[in-house]
């Protein structure tokens, strides 16, 4: 009797044994559950929060740079110098040679800079002023020239100022004490010395016997380069 007794008690023991084991495989499993949905909702948190805080980055996209209190600082400066250059309007050829040979001259005081402190502050400049540039020419220069001119020296051009806003990126990106800060400062200048040869030995030109008002063109990038200016001057971080 005692055999059989202990017998039929070995079913009960193996039954609660696999209770339990199975109880504690359902409470890690729900722990694992709660942990991954802890860890989604802190992911989503997160993820609201960084959208509804805007950064410098973000809020600047539209200029193709990071605008910091420096850069306004120095688009403030600029857009005053603009507003004065304003009240004696000249043509389109004339406002974007004056460009070239500003932007020229700031490449040659680079090259002449001991200071890392100057040194950043002026590629800054030189930066803020090539991206301006090239946004008032894509934006009106370029479009009326593919319909007057040859429409290959235009092409050429939006791609030679596509390769020099890649690496004005990267110097925005970097610092002047980086390695290669004034290697990218001084390539810069080489992209933007072929590109102003070309533009203004074959695409100019082109542009003075062309049917383009180059007087109210002239008006129309002025105007749009004091536009830029002002509101990089008003960008915050």
């Amino acid at each position: 009797m005692a055999r059989r007794a202990a017998t039929k008690s070995k079913p009960r023991t193996a039954s609660k044994s696999r209770r339990t084991t199975k109880s504690s495989t359902t409470r890690r499993k729900t722990a694992s559950r709660s942990a991954a949905s802890r860890k989604s909702t802190a992911r989503k948190t997160a993820s609201r929060r960084s959208a509804g805080r805007p950064t410098a980055r973000r809020r600047s996209a539209r200029f193709g740079m990071t605008i910091t209190p420096a850069l306004a600082k120095l688009a403030r400066q600029m857009s005053t110098a603009m507003s004065e250059m304003m009240a004696s309007p000249t043509d389109a050829i004339t406002l974007l040679k004056r460009d070239h040979r500003e932007v020229e001259t700031m490449f040659k005081e680079f090259e002449q800079l001991e200071s890392k402190a100057e040194k950043g502050k002026l590629a800054a400049k030189i930066c803020l002023m090539l991206t301006v540039h090239a946004t008032i020419e894509e934006e009106l220069l370029y479009p009326q020239a593919h319909e007057e001119i040859e429409e290959d020296l235009v092409d050429e051009a939006i791609v030679e100022h596509a390769s020099a806003k890649q690496l004005i990126a990267e110097i925005e990106a970097m610092s002047p004490r980086d390695h290669l800060f004034d290697a990218k400062v001084k390539v810069l200048g080489e992209y933007v010395q072929h590109h102003v040869k070309e533009e203004e030995n074959e695409m100019f030109p082109q542009l003075r016997d062309s049917d383009i008002d180059l007087e109210e063109l002239g008006e129309q990038l002025m105007m749009r380069k004091a536009e830029l200016l002002e509101k990089m001057s008003s960008a915050k971080r």
